[in-house]
């Protein structure tokens, strides 16, 4: 197989789960294991992170291949990815929709789709721009600038109070981020997607300020990209669940009702 570290659990249909930005594997989804009682669930640290060997290019313009080269071992898969992991999944099964059993992407790092033709948002061009200047910094630095993009007040201790308990791998995870390639403009074929036959889900956060903190701060920020997943769903003709007591990671704030919608799909894909 792949010289990727992929974590494994259970046997059955193979389901492939990519994570997002300064994580990894069993980090994004530490619940989802459980759902090897009926699948092969395959945990995949992208390069770089983890324990995944790095590679010249950091970010998607790599890790769709590793992807699609994991589908194809695989003879086909379900697919799952959660934020800049939800871009790869939406790249990779845009790449090969005829080794993808179904598709779920949770908050995927996608902008352009609901104002197509109009600039970027500002806070979508701070990240970027922070992002081109990655690495340049330190770990540190880069967390902070990125907190600063969202528009969160006092970034700096915002910052502190997110990282207050990072451990050395959380630090590593957001070392490497640094170095990516900036998700946001990834060249998503939306109208292959929207071809596909294959079941497709968008999920998001409802971000729930009486919940979360930080929700209220982001403002705009918040409402823009919650339009972004819905027009991603409405333009590839997936159905859009919004998880009511989650931010950007339902899979770590409701991972028993992500497991149901992701053990439905599975199901709902199987052929006759």
């Amino acid at each position: 197989m792949t010289d990727l570290h992929i974590e494994q659990y259970g046997a059955g249909e193979p389901a492939v789960l990519i994570h997002g930005s300064g994580s990894w594997g069993i980090d994004t989804f530490p619940a989802q294991p459980e759902l090897g009682d009926e699948f092969h669930v395959l945990l995949m640290d992208r390069r770089g992170h983890g324990q995944s060997p790095p590679s010249a290019v950091i970010g998607w313009p790599t890790d769709m291949h590793d992807a699609v080269s994991l589908l194809e071992e695989l003879n086909g898969a379900h697919l799952a990815g959660h934020s800049t992991g939800g871009t790869v999944a939406l790249l990779a099964a845009g790449l090969r929709p005829d080794l993808v059993r179904s598709l779920v992407v949770i908050e995927p790092t996608v902008w352009g789709i609901a104002d197509p033709g109009r600039p970027l948002p500002d806070f979508a061009l701070a990240q970027r721009e922070v992002q081109a200047r990655g690495p340049g910094m330190t770990a540190r630095e880069f967390w902070e600038a990125i907190v600063a993009a969202a528009g969160i007040p006092d970034p700096a201790q915002a910052a502190s109070s997110m990282t207050a308990d990072f451990s050395e791998a959380d630090w590593a995870g957001v070392d490497v981020s640094r170095h990516e390639v900036w998700a946001g403009d990834a060249p998503v074929d939306l109208v292959a997607l929207a071809a596909a036959s294959f079941p497709k889900v968008v999920a998001a956060g409802a971000h729930d300020p009486a919940i979360h903190p930080f929700a209220a701060s982001l403002g705009e920020a918040t409402a823009q990209i919650n339009r972004e997943h819905r027009a991603l769903a409405e333009r590839i003709g997936a159905a859009f669940v919004t998880f009511p007591r989650s931010e950007h990671s339902p899979q770590i704030d409701e991972p028993a009702a992500v497991n149901r919608l992701l053990r439905d799909t599975w199901h709902g894909a199987r052929r006759p």
